[in-house]
């Protein structure tokens, strides 16, 4: 890459990362957790956690309505707290839904078992909010800053170390192209946690990113192993 599209890069970049597909799965995660039954979540506390989040997701997107382009306080704070009250109140729903699993009977309650594939698919969307709020300083500081000045990353993606190889693998890569991961890639790399209990592309490097990769893991196969005991109960009854 020459100067100038290096430099085309850089302000791409300092543009900031598109605000959209965090804010589809936030809302999505949002909704997944409050149509649950109220066997696993009274109405009166899903109410209030969908309210607290509605607020802090609309003051994320007063400051950055579309593109993650302003460092704000008030924005580092708000998001934060977002992706934490997301994987609190789930795990909280699944601890219900895993008490659940173990005292109903096979074959009683086909609303439970989807109520746990909710419960497992805001897991992974939770996470994957809090990996994109925590690497390298947050969406902002990802885009904004030089490398040099970012912080320690907490997740290494193939594109950091890929610039080595063939042209068209290479010219993708973050020394080459100034890439940086976007909520994709946290996303991806969640989803894959969440099936197959390890990491995806993304591998933790720092003690709270594997802190925090092992939890999901965990609790995507608690969940997992109970419903496919359940279910496998059911047929056998």
């Amino acid at each position: 890459m020459n100067q100038s599209e290096n430099r085309a890069q850089v302000r791409e970049n300092a543009r900031g990362e598109h605000r959209l597909p965090a804010a589809i799965a936030t809302l999505v995660a949002m909704l997944l957790y409050g149509f649950l039954p109220n066997s696993i979540q009274p109405l009166w506390l899903r109410l209030c956690i969908i309210g607290i989040a509605a607020v802090l997701l609309g003051c994320i997107l007063v400051v950055n309505p579309a593109r993650t382009h302003r460092n704000t306080r008030i924005f580092r704070v708000a998001s934060l707290a977002l992706a934490t009250l997301l994987v609190s109140a789930n795990l909280v729903a699944l601890s219900h839904t895993v008490m659940l699993l173990v005292t109903t009977k096979p074959g009683d309650g086909p609303e439970l078992l989807a109520a746990a594939a909710q419960v497992w698919a805001t897991n992974f969307i939770a996470f994957s909010l809090l990996f994109w709020e925590l690497d390298r300083g947050g969406p902002t500081a990802r885009r904004q800053r030089p490398r040099s000045e970012l912080p320690p990353a907490d997740f290494r993606f193939p594109q950091d170390e890929d610039d080595d190889t063939s042209r068209e693998v290479s010219e993708q890569s973050g020394p080459v192209s100034n890439w940086r991961p976007s909520y994709v890639d946290y996303w991806y790399d969640a989803a894959v946690t969440s099936m197959s209990f390890g990491p995806g592309a993304g591998v933790p490097l720092r003690p709270r990113a594997k802190i925090l990769a092992t939890a999901q893991g965990l609790m995507s196969f608690v969940l997992v192993t109970l419903v496919i005991a359940h279910a496998v109960g059911a047929l056998g009854a």
